[in-house]
């Protein structure tokens, strides 16, 4: 987790004071915050079946024009009218493919091959150079040459890069693995670069967004900013993390071979679901892409949440027998693929222990199948439909696929939930 080092409250540009900062792995800058991390699933990348990467190419992108449209692009199209209105450049808006290559998504940007960003932990792999877009900023360097070979002296043009991006991620009701992000960049003259001009920006797009509630920033550095923070919005006291953001760091400049004495500017990148979630108050990512006509019927404007009836949930701990190690996205991603069809049912997954083989009696191990060198892991699995009540054995059902999924240990053996565990 990354040191924060600086916290500032702000509602509009006055007033100081401490608040814890939630950390997050969701929002499109939040790739750089694990810089320098190892990890054992980076010893090979694995790529991304022919199904699920079909899946993923036909998932409707919500920040796409749609009849009617969807509440993230009207909050989008709301962020880019209000910085016009603010006196911001009109923006250029930049879309690109959804596969990109290591070099656009990570190697331009400045990020180092060995990090854990760019093993199989988090990136869905197509090939050994091409992967499905973690964030939207892969779009940014080439449209900043662009833009750089076309800006006059004293111009400045904004970019903005709205999209789909594909993680292996945990879950809860504020992270899924296919999260709309928006990036906006300002290029102009070197003195556009100021943490002053970077804030005004911030506000201005926040007062857009989501009017009036206050938000708190922190030091959190990234690869192609100086001075980056984080910033959060304040959801009844919570701080919910919103957007990263940084001046245009001269290196990735000298990179790009765009001249630094001549060009300086802004980066930003925010996560749109969480801010569309924040505007109207919706509870839960997942209502989103809900199908339910009721909830559908709110998905086309930015008017506040008006609950559907919020249906029981139903709790399960499953005890595995796995390699050591596996982070919480990889189980999340594997958890999700064994319950097939019924992955919008997983509200939420929790590692809740992790014990070695050594810190076993006999008796556990022998129930467990658990085999020497693996680990026992304990999750727990919330289910709930935004729809309909999940009766009893199809949650079994479901449960059950995913305990004989996810065990690696003996075969036939595990705290099976479709057979007595006696």
């Amino acid at each position: 987790m990354r040191g924060k080092t600086r916290l500032s409250v702000r509602s509009d540009f006055s007033g100081a004071a401490a608040i814890p900062v939630h950390v997050c792995v969701l929002c499109r800058f939040c790739v750089s915050g694990i810089q320098g991390r190892k990890s054992m699933e980076m010893s090979s990348k694995r790529t991304i079946t022919d199904i699920g990467l079909k899946q993923a190419l036909l998932l409707a992108d919500l920040t796409e024009p749609a009849v009617p449209d969807h509440a993230i692009r009207l909050l989008l199209k709301e962020v880019l009218q209000g910085l016009a209105n603010q006196g911001w450049p009109q923006a250029q808006v930049q879309t690109g493919p959804r596969i990109v290559s290591a070099e656009e998504n990570y190697g331009l940007l400045g990020y180092d091959p060995s990090e854990i960003t760019l093993g199989s932990a988090h990136t869905r792999w197509v090939d050994e150079g091409a992967l499905l877009r973690t964030q939207t900023t892969s779009q940014i360097p080439s449209a900043l040459q662009r833009a750089a070979k076309l800006r006059q002296p004293g111009q400045s043009i904004l970019l903005a890069a709205p999209g789909i991006t594909f993680r292996r991620d945990s879950r809860d009701r504020w992270h899924c693995a296919e999260p709309h992000q928006m990036d906006i960049w300002v290029l102009g003259d070197p003195d556009l670069s100021t943490h002053e001009n970077l804030l005004c920006l911030v506000g201005d797009i926040l007062n857009s967004a989501v009017p009036d509630m206050p938000w708190i920033y922190s030091d959190s550095p990234h690869h192609y900013t100086e001075g980056g923070i984080e910033v959060n919005l304040l959801n009844d006291g919570v701080p919910v993390e919103v957007l990263e953001c940084g001046r245009i760091a001269k290196s990735l400049l000298e990179r790009l071979k765009i001249d630094p004495l001549r060009h300086g500017g802004l980066a930003l990148g925010m996560g749109l679901d969480r801010l569309t979630m924040l505007r109207k108050g919706i509870p839960d990512i997942r209502l989103l892409r809900d199908q339910n006509e009721r909830v559908q019927a709110q998905m086309h404007d930015l008017n506040p949440w008006s609950a559907v009836s919020r249906l029981p949930s139903i709790t399960r701990d499953i005890s595995l027998a796995v390699t050591p190690g596996l982070s919480e996205e990889v189980l999340t991603e594997r958890m999700l693929q064994a319950a097939g069809d019924c992955s919008d049912w997983i509200e939420e997954m929790q590692i809740k222990g992790r014990w070695a083989f050594t810190e076993l009696p006999s008796q556990a191990i022998d129930r467990l199948g658990l085999l020497p060198g693996q680990e026992n892991v304990l999750l727990r699995v919330v289910l709930r439909d935004c729809s309909r009540s999940i009766t009893t054995a199809e949650a079994n059902a479901l449960y059950s696929n995913i305990q004989v999924a996810l065990h690696e240990g003996a075969p036939g053996a595990g705290y099976r939930m479709d057979l007595p565990n006696v």
